[in-house]
């Protein structure tokens, strides 16, 4: 259960962070991949980590681990994909290339 605050509190302490990066103003699930690629590069890969958290089953969260090795390979990747087609679902697109390298 401590685990569990603890990713819940990191999401929202993180969201500000987000909102104004982002070009727009909207959930990070309504995100686009030209929504991902407006923030600065410091800020990508705490975007994939934080919505693989939000969207990973809740389902023995209090166990889950954050897989940072995880997170530093795909966010490359969803940067080359995310710039072929901008318009994509960027969650989706997370979602397909995460798949792959686990």
């Amino acid at each position: 259960m401590k685990k569990l605050s603890i990713v819940i509190l990191s999401c929202v302490a993180l969201t500000p962070m987000f909102v104004n990066a982002a070009s727009t103003k909207k959930p990070v699930n309504s995100w686009t991949c030209e929504d991902f690629l407006a923030l600065s590069a410091t800020y990508q890969p705490t975007a994939v980590g934080v919505t693989i958290a939000l969207n990973m089953n809740n389902k023995g969260v209090e166990n889950q681990i954050i897989d940072t090795q995880g997170i530093e390979k795909v966010t490359p990747i969803i940067i080359e994909e995310c710039k072929k087609d901008k318009k994509q679902s960027f969650r989706q697109r997370l979602a397909k290339e995460w798949a792959k390298i686990k």
